[in-house]
């Protein structure tokens, strides 16, 4: 049986072929079948849009209005609709608190922060200042490729995502301008860049698979092992949620 993950999706989007299909690909090729999930707001309608789903992926896109979290506006912003803001926030969420396994990338990540109280950094280049003084290219295109691995990341020994990926440094690519700042309570940080980037977060309490990346790992499993772990862990998380779905009719 092949599980079934929701993507949430910006609704005004839709219309686009190319939208989120490198997310699309990278959980097909890993086993699942991918879905759209862009028609539900209000929490009960998404807690009944998920319960027919076996995992949940929040992918990169647009900014969060920083209003969620008591940021402020800045100049870079690149803001989400509200109406996709509300819909991840509320699946984020809702998925911690049902087991549900979760995937979060880049704004992902950043969704899953703020959902359950965590804030942002705006903007790293103006506002973020590294405490050894190194500082990273956060934003690696042009001249590197989507795919190309332009940083390492350090992961905490004993981890979820160090034994998913079967080390505790891998090498990421890096896309975005915000990061976590400060990080809610009901996650715990497992992976830093050697600046002090967060870029790897999973749940504090037990879940069978509650994760989130800074990096994108979509844009790498056609040449990363590591990546495609990933994508493979969530879907051998959903694949045992659907199993006891079936068994519990």
């Amino acid at each position: 049986m092949r599980p079934r993950i929701a993507i949430t999706a910006d609704a005004e989007r839709l219309a686009d072929p190319g939208y989120l299909a490198a997310y699309r690909r990278a959980l097909e090729k890993a086993g699942a079948d991918p879905v759209l999930l862009a028609d539900a707001a209000e929490p009960e309608d998404v807690a009944r849009a998920l319960g027919s789903f076996d995992g949940l992926l929040l992918p990169g896109g647009a900014d969060i209005d920083p209003g969620l979290y008591g940021g402020r506006d800045h100049p870079t912003l690149s803001k989400a609709p509200e109406a996709y803001d509300r819909l991840e926030m509320t699946a984020a969420r809702h998925a911690l608190r049902s087991g549900l396994p979760t995937l979060g990338i880049c704004r992902g990540v950043q969704v899953m922060n703020v959902a359950l109280g965590g804030t942002l950094w705006e903007d790293l280049p103006e506002q973020y200042q590294p405490p050894a003084g190194e500082v990273l290219q956060h934003r690696q295109t042009p001249p590197h490729s989507r795919h190309e691995a332009t940083h390492p990341v350090d992961l905490a020994d004993g981890s979820l995502v160090a034994r998913v990926l079967g080390s505790r440094m891998t090498p990421t690519n890096s896309m975005h301008h915000q990061a976590l700042r400060r990080v809610a309570h009901d996650l715990v940080v497992v992976g830093a860049t050697r600046d002090g980037i967060v870029e790897a977060v999973e749940a504090r309490a037990s879940h069978p698979f509650y994760v989130g990346v800074q990096w994108h790992p979509e844009e790498m499993v056609e040449v990363d092992g590591p990546s495609r772990a990933l994508f493979a862990e969530l879907v051998d998380s959903a694949s045992k949620r659907a199993r006891s779905r079936v068994s519990a009719v």
